[in-house]
């Protein structure tokens, strides 16, 4: 275990790491395994401890959340249509003809 200096969140868990003194950090314990390591991680009794509920609960919100390059490309493409469609609507208002 070695000394490493984080701040906490409102809910408890470390939110920055740093491995040297830090003005308003808190002083712990923990492994290096576990350094760097956020959002998941706890402090009890001036130890890291890994909330393993939290980690699962924070992998299946990414893993639901993460878009392919593909769906990323489709999502752009439907918005520059939007854009243009609109456009279009804005210079018929105003009289111009469209091409």
């Amino acid at each position: 275990m070695k000394h490493y200096y984080v701040l906490l969140n409102a809910d408890g868990f470390i939110t920055v790491w740093s491995s040297e003194k830090q003005e308003g950090f808190l002083k712990i314990e923990a492994s290096e395994d576990d350094f760097n390591k956020l959002d998941f991680v706890r402090v009890e009794n001036g130890k890291a401890k890994v909330d393993e509920q939290r980690r699962q609960q924070i992998i299946k919100e990414y893993e639901a959340s993460t878009l392919t390059e593909i769906d990323k490309l489709k999502m752009q493409n439907i918005e520059l249509r939007d854009s243009i469609l609109d456009l279009a609507i804005i210079v018929d208002g105003l009289g111009g003809e469209l091409e």
